[in-house]
């Protein structure tokens, strides 16, 4: 039987990793996107309410929103013709990066925390892993490319 420290402390580790996880996600997609004229927002703790609504946020709802909008949101506002679509694409899929070191623990590259017992390196590997799967929306960039700004 586990301590509640430890228990504790093994909830803190995921969120965190969880939230930081979520964070780099999205700003990865803005990395291959950096080395074209394409035109981004970043957006933390993004919502979709007015700015009239926006002046009544309160220490509540900004963490409602953290819980269910996001906390960060990268938004393309311009994407040339001239981006070359394996870019588009790429910046899509890039976000699996945050899932090499579960594949160097599959390797034996990295130590196997499952296999040490160590039970906050395997909520972080699994948490890292769980932020690297891409979204609906990364899947439709890397199906259809550029050609869902063109409707």
């Amino acid at each position: 039987m586990h301590s509640p420290l430890h228990l504790l402390s093994v909830g803190v580790v995921l969120l965190a990793t969880l939230a930081v996880g979520v964070c780099v996600h999205e700003l990865l997609h803005v990395v291959p996107l950096s080395f074209t004229d394409a035109e981004y927002a970043v957006r933390l703790l993004p919502s979709d309410e007015s700015a009239a609504d926006a002046r009544r946020h309160t220490a509540w709802t900004t963490l409602q929103t953290a819980l269910t909008g996001g906390l960060v949101r990268v938004e393309i506002t311009h994407l040339p013709r001239t981006t070359p679509e394996w870019v588009v694409r790429g910046a899509a899929v890039l976000p699996l990066a945050l899932a090499l070191p579960f594949a160097l623990v599959a390797a034996g590259v990295l130590p196997n925390p499952v296999a040490a017992g160590d039970h906050l390196g395997t909520v972080a590997l699994v948490a890292l892993t769980g932020c690297g799967l891409p979204s609906p929306a990364d899947w439709s960039v890397v199906w259809h490319g550029s050609e869902r700004s063109d409707n």
